[in-house]
């Protein structure tokens, strides 16, 4: 039963992730080549490429914090996401309603989550972010869009690692 769960848990973040990350990939083909042939280096969330100049590092940390924290949230059963978290483009691809299942789902496989670390980044519009659940640990990115109100543009929950 729990194998089924986890696989049910794993799927859906896989399909939230290949469809939050989609239009990121898309905007940015060159980019992405160009960092998946580079052997050594770790990585990275299309979204997380450099940020432009104009980008007002503060206020993107600190919307990157707030959506951060609502993901969170969500995840752990205390509130339910709002769409106004996501930017359009995320949400066409990937509805409100499935990415809330997604989340529950991994609550279901691994249980309650907080963030109990956050990677430095070379730019205030992503982040990558290790939760501790109950069961296990669940890396998790998340990005932003480069202008205020700085809403999500995409999410990658990564498999969990059991503890």
């Amino acid at each position: 039963m729990i194998t089924t769960k986890t696989r049910n848990a794993v799927c859906l973040t896989a399909l939230l992730a290949a469809a939050g990350f989609m239009t990121a990939a898309q905007a940015q083909p060159d980019a992405a080549a160009a960092d998946a042939a580079k052997p050594a280096a770790p990585q990275a969330a299309p979204a997380a490429q450099a940020a432009p100049a104009n980008v007002d590092a503060a206020a993107a940390d600190a919307a990157l914090r707030k959506r951060l924290q609502a993901v969170v949230a969500a995840m752990d059963g205390k509130s339910k996401l709002a769409a106004n978290n996501f930017n359009e483009e995320f949400l066409k691809n990937s509805p409100i309603d499935t990415v809330q299942k997604a989340l529950d789902s991994v609550r279901t496989g691994v249980g309650s989550c907080q963030a109990v670390g956050r990677m430095e980044s070379s730019t205030p519009l992503a982040t990558s972010v290790l939760l501790s659940c109950t069961k296990g640990f669940v890396p998790m990115e998340l990005a932003v869009e480069p202008k205020a109100p700085y809403r999500i543009s995409g999410i990658l929950l990564r498999p969990a690692f059991w503890k």
